[in-house]
């Protein structure tokens, strides 16, 4: 409610003005299509969205769509349903699709009933988002759709556009799946992560993650340090292919039936998958020295966590090292990420060995490579 700006789950006005409706003088929510496509109500019909990764379930697309429609449209589908004063086309498709709703082209399609015809491109692909703006007449019998990447012209569904047994043309799209978003970009995105979901994966996450202009809202089940093992090459898509244009491919099983393209995966001598080579070298390292470590152990200060990459405890000396290996410092994002963290160990007195602390900080050569010598030359003399 408090991202949309609406008062409470009643605010059906507040909730159209966020798909472009505006009041007219009776009072009314109207959506407003011009043919010069200026301050068209459609404009506005990719301000939000939210992302689920699959189109079933209880976290899919078809409940959550379902669940908006009954909250927020309960009232237009009533008065569009009237068998007198009706000046709305009925509710059409299996979804009760009507006025002023949001809504997906399923298939990519010629369409001739659009107006004005000049300069129409007479085509609706499959995945344009529109707004329905109407008809608005007595007892009207079909809808107008004017999609965001065509203001101006409204193209015109009927209810053979809906039977039974074909796909419908045009689908409720308050919520999408992740897939069907790909190449939209919209100003607020609701990004819904389900605990269990075997359809997840760092790909998927990156694509929903990055179709937000504005701001992305993560609405997520469980706790929040479940979300890093999306971090893993065990759920990567990437990872887990079978093809190969040149040779055949060296699948490695990890675990659970997890397979996984070799030279796609990085295995420390004691099993663990971690992020880098250079990481599998830092592990091999210490575990050649006899020193025990933990990879990406969480670390807990005033209700933030962190992930070292390796966390060492010296029971003789009663010191915890926190081991960092900085890999791509040339890239200006990751330089940031990497001072921010940098000062949030310092802020909990975490510091580096330079300055008497307990915190190992590696880097990569300019080149982009790990000086192993120089690996085992510390270890030695830490250790």
């Amino acid at each position: 409610m408090e991202e949309l700006e609406l008062e409470n789950e009643s605010d059906v006005e507040g909730f159209e003005r966020t798909l472009g409706g505006v009041k007219n003088e009776k009072g009314y929510i109207n959506f407003v299509s011009h043919p010069s496509g200026k301050n068209n109500s459609v404009h506005k019909v990719e301000s939000w969205q939210i992302l689920s990764p699959v189109k079933n379930a209880l976290y899919g697309v078809k409940a959550i769509n379902r669940e908006i429609h009954t909250t927020f449209k309960q009232e237009r589908i009533r008065s569009s349903q009237r068998t007198f004063n009706r000046y709305f086309p009925k509710p059409m498709g299996p979804e009760q699709i009507v006025y002023g709703d949001k809504v997906i082209n399923t298939f990519n399609h010629k369409r001739n009933y659009v107006w004005p015809k000049e300069g129409a491109q007479c085509y609706v692909a499959n995945g344009e988002i529109g707004l329905v703006i109407g008809q608005y007449a007595q007892n009207a019998t079909h809808f107008n759709v004017e999609f965001s990447s065509q203001p101006g012209y409204r193209y015109e569904y009927f209810t053979s556009d809906f039977r039974e047994e074909g796909e419908p043309a045009l689908e409720l799209a308050y919520a999408l799946t992740v897939h069907k978003s790909q190449g939209s970009e919209f100003g607020k995105v609701f990004v819904i992560i389900p605990e269990s979901c075997a359809l997840l994966s760092p790909e998927l996450l990156y694509t929903a993650l990055t179709r937000q202009k504005e701001k992305v809202i993560i609405l997520h089940q469980g706790t929040r340090s479940n979300l890093w093992r999306y971090a893993s090459d065990r759920y990567s898509e990437t990872a887990r292919r079978y093809t190969n244009l040149f040779e055949k491919p060296n699948m490695i099983e990890i675990d659970d039936g997890v397979f996984l393209e070799k030279r796609l995966i990085h295995r420390t001598t004691r099993g663990e998958l971690v992020r880098s080579k250079s990481e599998v070298i830092i592990a091999d390292l210490l575990h050649a020295n006899g020193i025990n470590y933990l990879y990406e152990e969480p670390l807990k200060f005033g209700g933030t966590i962190r992930y070292p990459d390796f966390t060492i405890e010296d029971d003789d000396l009663g010191i915890t090292y926190y081991w960092e290996h900085c890999g791509m410092l040339s890239n200006p994002e990751y330089r940031k990420r990497w001072e921010a963290k940098l000062e949030w160990y310092r802020s909990h007195n975490i510091l580096p060995i330079e300055e008497g602390g307990n915190l190992i900080v590696t880097m990569e050569t300019e080149n982009g490579g790990i000086d192993s010598k120089k690996i085992q030359q510390l270890i030695s003399s830490l250790f």
